[in-house]
């Protein structure tokens, strides 16, 4: 059984590739790059690992049907996140995009996942 620290360094790695280009990602397309689930056990734990690091790139990382991260710093959004974690996520967004990619535009969020 793996566990969590040993997805944490190729799951960085794609979200720097993503961030650099100036894209958000999907927990489904995220895990296909890395051959798991969109539902992953081990989302929350490896993210979580990966957010330490600031400006914290899993903020590029949307739930497909609302278009927000599944929790904002740190507090889950259950879909719906207060003002408070969208101000939060949108400033978090925009600090993620002028370190990676300087000049491209920050998208608004929340962003859903086209079909």
């Amino acid at each position: 059984m793996s566990k969590a620290a040993d997805y944490v360094d190729a799951i960085r790695a794609e979200l720097g590739k993503l961030a650099r280009a100036g894209r958000v990602t999907y927990y489904k397309d995220l895990g296909a790059m890395i051959g798991k689930p969109a539902r992953w056990t081990l989302w929350k734990e490896v993210l979580d690992t990966i957010s330490y690091n600031k400006p914290d790139i899993t903020i590029i990382v949307l739930n497909a049907k609302t278009g927000w991260p599944g929790q904002i710093d740190y507090k889950a959004t259950d879909g719906k996140p207060s003002t408070t974690q969208q101000q939060f996520a949108q400033a978090e967004l925009a600090k993620v995009f002028a370190q990676h990619c300087p000049g491209k535009s920050v998208p608004k969020l929340p962003i859903k996942r086209k079909r």
